[in-house]
């Protein structure tokens, strides 16, 4: 398969370098990622500004780029300046730290995911708990397996959104197709010098959650598996009230 592989975390993350080596192995691969960290970018897109894009040496046989963009504007870069990759799935990750429920909503990693469903690719975002280089190895082959047991039940443009419980991986209990939780934390700017703050906070336990939800199941050790929509319509809502006439 040709896959584009891009991440969050920069190129030169240890996640992506270990996953860039798994996936080299009999598929055509390109790395398009950005030079730095951009976590929390969302899907922000860079306008207005010019983009630097410079080949980059990550492992031998395996081309990549890095640019000063975000992770969206690598999956857009791939689509318009590398056209001829003709490329079959996206790849995002394995970013580290996880993107479990609310949190999907600030996650560049996914919306690089997304980004390639806007393009129709089936799309894999990839995030894991902290975790030492060695294990990102062996986080690399589970992802393989899953990429290629989720492709073969995707349709195009189809997203899918994976975290790795934080243990070791001959501790995973298995896999759970679930759906979003809520993530809450003790959101507050702390002052850090003259007129300048920083967003700190921890994650606060709650009861807000059922128990079929991503945010429980990776506590009780599952890899967590979410299919995710890029159209954000409310169609509940929508066909509830549809028939309401505006008059002015």
């Amino acid at each position: 398969m040709n896959i584009l592989l891009t991440n969050d975390d920069g190129i030169n993350s240890q996640g992506l370098i270990k996953f860039a080596k798994k996936l080299s192995k009999g598929n055509n691969l390109l790395v398009i990622a950005p030079n730095g960290n951009r976590s929390a970018c969302a899907h922000s897109l860079s306008v207005g500004k010019d983009i630097i894009i410079r080949k980059k040496t990550i492992i031998d046989g395996v081309k990549a780029f890095e640019t000063s963009g975000t992770p969206v504007d690598c999956v857009k870069i791939s689509k318009l300046m590398f056209g001829n990759f003709n490329t079959d799935i996206v790849v995002a990750g394995i970013n580290k730290g996880h993107n479990l429920g609310s949190d999907i909503l600030y996650s560049g990693t996914l919306s690089a995911a997304c980004e390639g469903a806007f393009f129709n690719y089936v799309s894999f975002a990839f995030s894991a708990f902290e975790l030492g280089e060695s294990d990102f190895e062996s986080l690399s082959c589970y992802a393989e397996k899953l990429i290629y047991k989720l492709y073969s039940i995707s349709a195009r443009g189809d997203v899918w959104n994976i975290n790795f419980p934080p243990c070791k991986p001959n501790e995973f209990k298995g896999v759970k197709i679930t759906k979003f939780g809520k993530q809450l934390y003790t959101d507050r700017y702390e002052k850090t010098g003259e007129n300048t703050y920083r967003l700190v906070g921890e994650l606060v336990e709650h009861n807000q959650n059922d128990s079929d939800c991503d945010v429980e199941w990776i506590k009780k050790g599952f890899i967590t598996v979410t299919p995710v929509l890029y159209d954000k319509t409310d169609k509940a809502r929508m066909n509830k009230y549809s028939d309401i006439v505006f008059n002015f």
